[in-house]
């Protein structure tokens, strides 16, 4: 069951628009898996990383859609699988996102943290430290 907002769809694509334009500044330093340099994980790790463009457009696309619902569930699934691959910090944040999402937040009340995600997301690494 799709969330209802009553928030305009003007709103909705003006903090899209905004996330796909945010400049990340705050910070740039890479975002390095505890598991990138065990050779049992390697490829795993690369093979994940490489789908963050990926699940970036999802998220940017479910703010735009206003599909809460979806954005909710994605931001579920890398909260569990970042965690999986040694990516502690993502966890948190997804988390943090989907915890304001289940209590109910606006989208906008909501945009310092699904910004900060997706400078996650930019700055994550399958790369070694």
């Amino acid at each position: 069951m799709e969330r209802e907002t009553n928030c305009p769809i003007s709103t909705f694509l003006n903090l899209s628009q905004k996330l796909t334009e945010l400049k990340m500044t705050t910070n740039s330093e890479p975002i390095y898996s505890s598991l990138a340099s065990d050779p049992d994980y390697m490829d795993l790790v690369q093979e994940f990383v490489s789908e963050f463009p990926n699940k970036a457009q999802t998220i940017r696309g479910c703010i735009s859609g206003k599909n809460l619902e979806l954005l909710q569930r994605t931001m579920h699934q890398m909260r569990g699988a970042c965690g999986g691959y040694g990516f502690p910090t993502l966890t948190e944040s997804a988390g943090s996102v989907e915890e304001g999402l289940k209590a109910g937040q606006s989208l906008e009340s909501l945009e310092a943290r699904i910004s900060e995600f997706l400078n996650m997301l930019q700055r994550a690494t399958g790369d070694q430290a």
